[in-house]
């Protein structure tokens, strides 16, 4: 069952794109510098993912002291190729086992256009300092991404 905000948000650690050495993200070694904004998208190479995280990549400046990363049920070389074509300018995470989604927002079971099943669900989770979420918006239609003002709610609710 996905989480809510108030619930503890469970550690993980995912590798990002692959460019050399993979790199592997730990949830909890971000938190000590401040929150963190998790932007959960379905498939990279698409326009709607694409919208999702061009917008991140568009308006970090105004997400200081805020740590945002994408995360997707993709492989990291995929990842990778799809940052390297983008510059999306925050590390895409690669939960290619589909458990960190499974567990914070729940996946798309039904097939999605792409007929691919068991995607990670379009959401986005603020998680605050103390490692508690404090927003959480999700949606069950893949094809509606978050507008700016979910953005900018979770980047504030993950300052505070």
């Amino acid at each position: 069952m996905p989480l809510s905000p108030g619930d503890r948000a469970p550690d993980f650690e995912l590798y990002g794109k692959v460019a050399g050495d993979a790199p592997k993200y730990r949830l909890s070694r971000a938190l000590v510098d401040g929150g963190v904004v998790l932007q959960f998208f379905p498939l990279p190479f698409t326009g709607v993912c694409e919208a999702q995280m061009c917008a991140v990549r568009d308006n970090i400046a105004g997400y200081g002291g805020v740590t945002v990363w994408g995360v997707t049920g993709h492989y990291p070389q995929l990842i990778a190729a799809w940052d390297e074509q983008m510059h999306f300018e925050v590390p895409i995470l690669a939960d290619y086992d589909h458990e960190v989604s499974r567990t914070y927002v729940g996946l798309y079971e039904d097939p999605l256009p792409s007929g691919l099943r068991y995607c990670s669900k379009r959401s986005v989770v603020a998680i605050g300092s103390n490692g508690r979420i404090r927003y959480l918006w999700t949606t069950e239609a893949p094809g509606v991404p978050p507008d700016q003002g979910v953005v900018a709610d979770a980047i504030e609710a993950a300052r505070s």
